[in-house]
């Protein structure tokens, strides 16, 4: 569209790796404990996520702190619940530091059961939803009030939502049966976009205000997903524009803004995939595409993170 921005763009990865996934970016990019105290006292972007091993072994969910914009400095740590397994991935960030993640434990009946995790200071803590028959907890998101959404799967296979506001959990669908499908968040107002599956297995985005539930669907496409909010409304996803893209697994895949109603593609040009994964309170896009590498070796794409800041 030509109102819309132009950006910058930071590429992220995590050393002596291929394979870098962002999932979650902290809302303000600053230190509530620092903010009024000038530009120098304002730290890094932070980015969570998942970290591949180069062997493909292991995923490990990542830290990365991001400061500078015409010298970009970049620092990253490895996020590593004790209690978890080989395959851990973190998913959400909020400007306090407080991260929320998940690990594999095994799979039952060829559904594979991941347990959540709330990262507060240097301590793991175990998110055990109080809910009769949960199997298993994936997703989670957390905000700056320090309220935490995600999903959970019960005994029958049935994914759900919940909440976390302060000891109080409480369960949620979308309307009609959908079920709830990977990836979460939730911005300070308590508004939370996602998206689940209907009836008959096709996913569509979504946003939960208050009580309220409001499909997103990219006008024409076979697949929606939504993944970010921040305090603007401002939405961010991806979308599959063709059954072939599905087909393929994702060729094609694109990214999306929504704003004020109105869509916009978002998309790196040349590569196999692009996915918008989060954005924060100023409008900088987290993301990762993927690369069309089917000459490699190994025959796979490979995913990439990247940040998108407006240009002033």
């Amino acid at each position: 569209m030509s109102d819309s921005p132009t950006y910058t763009y930071t590429l992220l990865g995590y050393p002596g790796t291929l394979d870098t996934q962002g999932v979650g970016i902290n809302p303000d990019a600053l230190d509530p404990d620092l903010d009024g105290q000038g530009e120098t006292a304002r730290p890094k972007i932070k980015v969570v996520g998942a970290r591949f091993s180069p062997d493909g072994t292991s995923q490990t969910g990542f830290l990365a702190r991001v400061s500078g914009s015409k010298s970009v400095h970049e620092t990253y740590d490895l996020l590593n619940d004790p209690q978890g397994s080989l395959v851990q991935q973190a998913y959400s960030i909020n400007d306090f530091g407080q991260v929320v993640g998940d690990y594999y434990m095994g799979d039952i009946g060829g559904s594979y059961i991941f347990h959540s995790y709330e990262l507060d200071g240097d301590k793991f803590n175990p998110i055990n939803l109080p809910f009769a028959g949960v199997v298993s907890t994936f997703s989670p998101a957390i905000n700056n009030t320090g309220e935490i959404v995600g999903g959970w799967t019960d005994s029958a296979g049935n994914s759900h939502g919940y909440t976390r506001i302060g000891d109080t959990y409480t369960s949620f669908d979308y309307p009609g049966g959908g079920q709830i499908q990977l990836y979460l968040s939730v911005n300070s107002e308590g508004d939370i976009v996602g998206s689940y599956a209907d009836a008959s297995g096709a996913v569509h985005g979504f946003l939960r205000r208050g009580e309220t539930y409001t499909s997103i669907d990219f006008p024409g496409a076979a697949y929606t997903v939504s993944t970010g909010i921040n305090d603007a409304d401002e939405i961010v996803g991806s979308y599959c524009p063709t059954s072939q893209c599905l087909a393929t697994g994702g060729e094609g895949l694109q990214g999306f803004i929504l704003k004020n109603g109105i869509y916009t593609t978002f998309a790196i040009p040349g590569e196999y995939a692009t996915a918008l994964a989060s954005i924060n309170n100023k409008g900088v896009l987290m993301g990762n595409y993927y690369d069309a590498d089917v000459n490699a070796a190994d025959t796979a794409n490979h995913v990439y993170t990247f940040l998108a800041t407006p240009n002033p």
